[in-house]
């Protein structure tokens, strides 16, 4: 049974891409081929420059994502687009086949496409990634020193096999299905990070909640085996370029404009994988349904349950960074914040609580009062300092300046390092500098319990009324008296 090389040539996108060429959004994105040439070498593609992407745009090897021209023209394979800029159109067309005889795929002359302009999704890589891997004349790095005449009979054969693959049909199909690999994850791509609530007055948010419904009924209507098999193309090319595999889990839990700054093979590899993970996040917020990552659709065979133990997670793209420590920690690194903060009570709990906020990784302790030693109390505290110190977190200390005792076990402390940090002493009180008369007085009557302590759900919403009362009162000075 003869393989289909271009499987999915009924998919229509078009419609996709017609609104994504009038979308004031892409336009930042899109690359001129003088850009798109730069990012090639950048990523270690090999070397191309401008004549070199036109003519491939040219000859329909790489599809343009938007092609302008100063006045409508009528040019077959380009269709026009709705847009509120200048006249542009989506290009169409199927690869051109060489002439069979003729030493060049470009044709004699000027042609209908001299006049137009293309542009390129950055993605469109993936398309010169093949050029590179199809169309590569070489030799062995020894075969002139032992055998100059042997260069010529590996030339001629290599020559021979191209000719023959460039004037078939394969060639044309293969390079149609690559150009529609990078179109569908090109049409995924803007609505990956999009937000789920909108806002109804901003124009860009409203377009794109548009779009997102046009893009899943397309996604609806795709073969099955669509999505995983170009998901799938796009992470073998990314292992062909670099087979550093947890190399590349790595890096791509860095921030994306980060990561987009990698340079050579391994960007490359960064860059398809985008490709892929673009779809991926596509589908699973449009059709709702959970797709394997990317690391797991490569040449790598995972066992069940393996993902789990080596990264602590069974999806480690959308894990939370405290969840990959110890994922991080096999590489030699630590990709946690090590700080602590010691604060005296439950006033300056609160108020770090508020401030930090839920997500922040640095621990927060109360010592309730409890930090010279009388009678063992204090001696934990002691005890954690030490124990900072020994595991290289910093540690970060909060207490009123009223308790001598306090303040000069503090100060002893710093003077034979005992601890690795620093101390904020406040004078006069915490309290009695950011919080009014009343407010002071309210926990101690009604804080909720006999005792007059305040309750755990009270405790974070402390903070935010007293700045509330400061601004009404003014700092404590004026009342301190």
């Amino acid at each position: 049974m003869t393989t289909d090389l271009n499987p999915y040539r009924d998919v229509d996108l078009r419609p996709l891409r017609s609104r994504l060429a009038g979308w004031s959004g892409s336009e930042s994105t899109l690359l001129d081929t003088a850009k798109l040439a730069n990012l090639a070498q950048k990523l270690g593609l090999g070397h191309f420059n401008e004549a070199d992407i036109h003519a491939l745009w040219r000859i329909g090897l790489v599809r343009a994502d938007v092609t302008t021209a100063q006045a409508p023209a009528h040019v077959p394979g380009l269709e026009p687009v709705q847009s509120a800029f200048e006249v542009r159109f989506i290009d169409v067309r199927k690869p051109k086949a060489r002439p069979i005889g003729m030493p060049s795929f470009l044709p004699k002359g000027e042609t209908a496409e001299d006049a137009l302009t293309p542009h390129f999704h950055p993605y469109r890589i993936f398309l010169l990634h093949h050029v590179v891997r199809t169309l590569r004349i070489s030799t062995s790095n020894t075969q002139y020193l032992l055998w100059t005449p042997g260069v010529h009979s590996v030339v001629e054969k290599q020559l021979c096999g191209l000719n023959h693959w460039t004037e078939s049909k394969d060639f044309l199909d293969r390079f149609d299905h690559w150009n529609w690999a990078c179109e569908l994850a090109i049409v995924c791509e803007p609505v990956r990070w999009t937000r789920r609530e909108f806002d109804n007055e901003d124009p860009e948010q409203l377009w794109l909640q548009e779009y997102g419904l046009k893009l899943q009924s397309q996604l609806r209507t795709l073969p099955e085996d669509a999505v995983p098999s170009i998901r799938q193309a796009f992470a073998l090319a990314a292992a062909e370029l670099d087979p550093n595999s947890e190399l590349q889990t790595l890096l791509r839990l860095m921030k994306r404009f980060e990561r987009d700054r990698i340079e050579g093979r391994i960007g490359a590899a960064m860059r398809l994988l985008d490709m892929a993970e673009s779809i991926r996040r596509a589908v699973e917020r449009h059709l709702s349904v959970q797709l394997p990552e990317e690391d797991e659709i490569g040449p790598r065979v995972w066992m069940v349950g393996a993902r789990k133990v080596l990264y602590g997670t069974s999806r480690v793209f959308d894990a939370a960074p405290s969840v990959l420590r110890d994922f991080l920690g096999s590489f030699g690194l630590d990709g946690g914040v090590k700080a602590r903060c010691y604060v005296e009570g439950q006033t300056e709990l609160g108020a770090l609580r508020h401030v930090l906020g839920s997500t922040s990784q640095c621990v927060v302790v109360n010592l309730s009062g409890s930090v010279v030693e009388r009678g063992g109390r204090g001696l934990a505290f002691a005890t954690s300092l030490a124990a900072d110190k020994a595991s290289g977190t910093f540690s970060f200390i909060m207490l009123d300046a009223d308790r001598a005792d306090v303040v000069r076990t503090l100060r002893q402390a710093a003077s034979k390092e005992t601890f690795h940090g620093a101390f904020l002493l406040s004078n006069p009180d915490f309290e009695m500098d950011n919080f009014a008369i009343p407010e002071l007085n309210r926990p101690g009557f009604d804080g909720g319990s006999n005792s007059g302590e305040w309750s755990h759900e009270e405790v974070p919403e402390v903070f935010p009324r007293g700045a509330r009362a400061c601004r009404a009162h003014g700092a404590g000075a004026s009342w301190r008296a």
